[in-house]
């Protein structure tokens, strides 16, 4: 579980495709609430340690994604409020819905997330960024190996 939750976290790290912004640097992650919402949803608060050494605020408009296992849709994911990241080194709160699209497939999977095969797992998705809410910038994710955003967080 905790990898699939360093994909939520790897939203912040997509800043990198805006102007001047490969220099924002993500130095943790940490899981501060989580709340079921029946059996197969949670929402999620995720306090992400940000260093903007830029001299704008960067925003996370919205995210759709969706966690695809096998190439079959796993869970999906949402924005539930605007995720901000402000000049300097900050903590951005950024709050997440989680949806298991297939709760049989976590069965099949084995409850051991852990022994999971993260080769398994793609992220398609759309993001929109805002540079000091004003310039907004769409970012689509594509088949992503979900392995390649968790090395790109650790």
């Amino acid at each position: 579980m905790r990898r699939i939750l360093l994909l939520l976290a790897s939203v912040i790290i997509l800043f990198t495709g805006c102007t001047d912004y490969s220099r924002i640097k993500i130095d943790g992650v940490s899981m501060d609430k989580v709340r079921f919402n029946g059996t197969a949803s949670a929402s999620i608060v995720l306090k992400v340690q940000v260093d903007n050494p830029t001299s704008r605020t960067v925003a996370v408009e919205s995210v759709d994604a969706v966690l695809l296992r096998e190439g079959r849709e796993f869970a999906r994911f949402s924005l539930d409020d605007r995720a901000v990241a402000l000049p300097g080194r900050s903590e951005a709160s950024l709050p997440v819905r989680a949806s298991v699209v297939d709760p049989v497939g976590i069965i099949t999977a084995g409850l051991n997330f852990k022994s999971w095969d993260m080769d398994n797992f793609t992220v398609d998705g759309r993001l929109v960024l805002s540079l000091d809410g004003k310039m907004k910038k769409k970012v689509k994710l594509r088949n992503v190996p979900l392995k390649d955003i968790v090395n790109s967080i650790k």
